[in-house]
């Protein structure tokens, strides 16, 4: 592994530390950048044909200034002393170390490397199965390409492009969703603005809806504000969700001016729902645990709104 990445990304990718366990290894090296997919799968391959070519495993000792003569790696943050100890792998990887190592190459694959990660400033970590877990972890890997294969009617070698297909195709199907749902709440909004009446020196406009989601109780609440024309505009908004009361309250920006935030015309509503709110500005919202009280919320904000608005 030490030598196929310095092979592949430099000199700089000196060993930082590594951790050799039954069926997994970590890997920790200098680097100042991730290494993409296509580098991993570079490195995992040079790994394993090495490993395939059986290479002896050689033993020597010799003095380290010999050592490093002879082109031997010395492993970050180990200490040695006159005399050391050099490992030889094939022709390709000749380094100090102390540890015991098989006899040959072919005893220690294949490996599977599972990703990196950095692990600090220009450091970074690779975690790799080998032996038998590498092996496993391939006949999963085999497992669930085929059963892929099966969901989408295809061969494994089509099964990339089978899902590619489909993903763009669902894609598009989302696309054309999420535009008719647009179009649709347009229009609910413009439904909503037709429901204003007057109050004082405003309009107001409470409902209770169905099937909205959160955000779009928010976005139909500001948008019905926008395209009440006739003056000054309130809307309360209120839904049931997952079992919960939602309110949603929006004023024109007008009323700012005078001192009326949305969050205004949730205080009463919130509470009986059971629950709280808040926000500040031009939008507020607030949920609570009895959503049977979504009518009473509302009949208190149309009170509070009037008030609000005052005379004509």
């Amino acid at each position: 592994m030490h030598a196929m990445l310095r092979r592949t990304l430099g000199d700089q990718a000196h060993q930082h530390g590594s951790l050799v366990d039954a069926g997994r290894l970590r890997f920790d090296f200098a680097h100042f950048s991730a290494l993409d997919p296509t580098q991993l799968a570079a490195i995992e391959v040079l790994v394993n044909d090495h490993l395939l070519d059986d290479p002896e495993v050689r033993i020597w000792h010799a003095s380290r200034a010999d050592a490093e003569a002879a082109g031997a790696t010395a492993l970050f943050g180990e200490k040695y002393g006159d005399q050391v100890r050099i490992v030889d792998i094939g022709d390709f990887s000749r380094e100090l170390c102390g540890g015991t190592h098989v006899g040959h190459g072919s005893n220690a694959g294949p490996v599977r490397i599972l990703g990196e990660a950095s692990i600090g400033s220009n450091l970074r970590r690779i975690e790799a199965l080998i032996g038998r877990d590498a092996l496993n972890y391939y006949d999963s890997e085999r497992c669930l390409l085929e059963e892929l294969s099966i969901l989408l009617g295809t061969r494994p070698k089509d099964a990339p492009a089978a899902l590619r297909k489909s993903l763009d195709a669902l894609a598009t199907a989302k696309e054309e969703l999420d535009r008719l749902r647009t179009e649709e709440l347009q229009s609910q909004a413009n439904w909503l603005a037709s429901q204003a009446h007057r109050a004082g020196r405003g309009w107001i406009v409470a409902e209770k809806l169905t099937g909205v989601a959160p955000d779009e109780l928010r976005d139909l609440a500001l948008e019905a504000t926008r395209r009440i024309h006739l003056g000054p505009a309130i809307v309360v908004l209120g839904t049931e969700r997952a079992g919960k009361a939602l309110l949603v309250a929006a004023v024109s920006k007008s009323l700012l001016d005078d001192g009326i935030q949305a969050r205004d015309l949730l205080t009463r509503a919130a509470t009986a729902v059971a629950g709280g709110g808040g926000g500040t500005g031009q939008v507020a919202s607030a949920g609570g645990r009895n959503p049977e009280a979504l009518d009473d919320a509302l009949t208190a904000a149309i009170e509070d709104a009037t008030r609000l608005l005052g005379p004509r």
